[in-house]
């Protein structure tokens, strides 16, 4: 087990509490509130999971920042195929003209799990999702423009529940690295996670998996995000925790990394359910961005309660210095970080996005 203690000493600030509000904030670009997002999907229900966001060139989208998502109405796995938003504002997203989601169908099973980046070496979005049906196969969609992309070529594949989550990084020409949780054979019902590592020269082609640190002693790994921070010099991790037998996960927790296979894990979540009420039973997948020049993070959050007999998916927001951040995930039960107690029905392979 890793130490949740940093390896060295961060400056911080007063802490600033997520607001515990669904309601969409007035003020345009609000900091330290936790802000649903109202998406139009492809389904109609406006319900989804799995949000991941990376910077784009205006050139490529018209916009600074591309948004994919999932689909998950009520749990109906048959929808959940990736689709494209971009900004407007913090929390105005829109499917780009011209742009038809789900950018991807499956042949069979669903299309899960979307990670993407920008490879500024042939000024494409690249995008990977997990393609799952008698086996997780991991594959990669290049778009040179939000309408525009690519047939899915084959990068990685496993036995189902081996390759979850993938979440790959470029950090400069030849330097490419994926992290995925490999849960067994047994996905949700198992007792434990492993996050895995491949490297490349080219995105394309990986490497065997190398089995890294990131492990706690009780909680484990289920979706992941990673990203590398120049700045710093270091790997950012952060990832839904769940228990043994169970995916309803309960916190979203916070590592750091200078080689991307030793991670120092921070004492403190990220986010917990019961912080907003669309979150009261589970938090999900997330994904960050790191702004060097205003000096924020940017979370995009999934999660989802219980009621009426079944789970309502939704995506949120939240922004904040980055002092606070790492004030947050630094200080263990900060508020809003501790999760509530729930009675919602465990999530199983059959209901787990």
């Amino acid at each position: 087990m890793v130490s949740r203690r940093l390896c060295a000493p961060l400056v911080s600030l007063a802490l600033v509490c997520a607001a515990c509000s669904d309601a969409v904030s007035p003020h345009p670009h609000p900091l330290n509130d936790v802000h649903l997002l109202v998406l139009e999907t492809f389904d109609g229900s406006g319900q989804a999971v799995h949000p991941d966001a990376a910077a784009t060139p205006l050139a490529w989208g018209n916009s600074e920042i591309g948004l994919f998502a999932t689909p998950y109405p009520g749990g109906n796995a048959s929808f959940e195929n990736p689709s494209l938003y971009t900004r407007q504002s913090l929390l105005d997203w829109r499917v780009p003209q011209g742009v038809v989601n789900p950018i991807e169908r499956p042949v069979e099973g669903y299309l899960s799990d979307p990670d993407e980046i920008f490879n500024p070496e042939t000024n494409e979005v690249w995008l990977y999702y997990r393609g799952v049906s008698t086996e997780n196969q991991i594959f990669l969609v290049r778009g040179n423009a939000p309408a525009s992309w690519s047939s899915p070529a084959l990068v990685a594949s496993g036995i189902n529940h081996t390759i979850v989550s993938p979440t790959v990084v470029r950090r400069g020409p030849g330097d490419w690295m994926m992290w995925s949780v490999n849960s067994g054979t047994t996905g949700c019902s198992g007792n434990s996670t492993t996050v895995e590592l491949r490297n490349s020269a080219d995105g394309i082609n990986w490497s065997a998996p190398v089995t890294t640190d990131l492990s706690e002693s009780n909680l484990f790994a289920w979706h992941i995000d990673v990203e590398w921070i120049p700045a710093r010099s270091e790997f950012w991790a952060i990832y839904n925790v769940k228990v043994s037998g169970s995916c309803t996960t309960s916190a979203l927790h916070f590592a750091r990394s200078i080689d991307g296979v030793h991670w120092s894990i921070q004492p403190g979540a990220v986010l917990a359910r019961g912080a907003i009420p669309a979150f009261a039973d589970i938090v999900y997948r997330a994904s960050l961005l790191y702004d060097e020049s205003s000096g924020t993070v940017t979370l995009w959050y999934s999660g989802a309660r219980f009621e009426k007999g079944g789970y309502i998916w939704r995506i949120a927001t939240e922004r904040m210095t980055v002092p606070n951040f790492i004030e947050r995930v630094s200080t263990p039960g900060n508020a809003g970080t501790t999760p509530s107690e729930t009675t919602a029905p465990p999530l199983s392979n059959a209901t787990a996005p």
